[in-house]
């Protein structure tokens, strides 16, 4: 009897006491995992539609290289022009000179406030334009516009104009920095004259330099 019952206890000993015991990743990761894919595929998506933020106005202020017009320039101007490049620009090159034109309210501070560009003679407008400076620019590297450059400013098309805003209304006289002279027939003599936007003879100069005239100035970079 005592033979048969230590055989049947050696027969149960060898009986499995445990489970089989699963391998691979549990269930939490698997379906963390899943969830990653599924990000990342969102990004890709959003970043690849057409209608996903540009990345440009950053870019153009801080490194130049994107450029397009409307951006915010390296001053803190509006970018309208980009030479002779296309959209979007690196204006970083040596073959390409972007221009932005300060805000409308350049000429604002706190001993004369104004939110819009005011009418002064050439020579006060030159002044006023070469002292103004921005927290990235400073002062002197800021001019009047040439003939030609403020002719494309005044020639941007509507929507861009909208997006640059570079004169206070569709009427104003802005002043360039091109010069010349035209003979005064009552006086016999020759008249200093400038060139600005919205009138201009042949030559392009019949506004006296004395004459109150909006100004606005410009940065190349």
């Amino acid at each position: 009897m005592s033979d048969r019952n230590n055989a049947n206890a050696g027969m149960e000993s060898t009986k499995s006491t445990t489970g089989p015991v699963k391998s691979g990743p549990s269930r939490g990761l698997m379906i963390g995992a899943l969830v990653a894919i599924f990000v990342l595929a969102g990004v890709i998506w959003v970043a690849s539609r057409s209608d996903a933020p540009r990345s440009g106005t950053t870019s153009c202020a801080t490194t130049s290289t994107q450029c397009e017009i409307g951006d915010i320039g390296p001053g803190g101007g509006k970018v309208f022009s980009l030479g002779t490049a296309t959209a979007p620009a690196d204006c970083t090159t040596v073959e390409v000179v972007c221009l932005e034109v300060a805000p409308l309210a350049w000429q604002n501070s706190p001993s004369t406030p104004t939110t819009t560009d005011e009418g002064f003679d050439l020579a006060t407008a030159t002044t006023a334009v070469a002292r103004y400076s921005t927290t990235t620019t400073e002062a002197g590297t800021w001019r009047l516009p040439t003939q030609n450059e403020l002719n494309i400013l005044a020639n941007l098309s509507t929507a861009d104009q909208e997006k640059v805003k570079g004169f206070r209304d569709a009427f104003a006289r802005y002043w360039s920095s091109t010069t010349g002279q035209r003979f005064n027939n009552l006086t016999g003599t020759y008249d200093q004259t400038n060139f600005i936007r919205g009138i201009q003879d042949t030559g392009g100069f019949t506004v006296r330099l004395r004459d109150p005239n909006c100004s606005r100035p410009i940065h190349p970079f």
